[in-house]
């Protein structure tokens, strides 16, 4: 069960951390990213969780 609500917590705070940088995109503070260089940081993460 704690597994659980640590998972649902990292889940959310993933998400909540997504938000911000979305908005620091759109406020021209950080660069907008392509389809391939999110899908190449979304690998990367997953091969780094193996």
């Amino acid at each position: 069960m704690e597994a659980f609500i640590q998972e649902k917590s990292s889940v959310r705070e993933s998400i909540i951390e997504s938000l911000k940088e979305v908005e620091l995109m759109r406020q021209g503070k950080l660069p907008k990213k392509t389809w391939r260089e999110i899908m190449k940081e979304i690998r990367e993460e997953l091969e780094e969780e193996r």
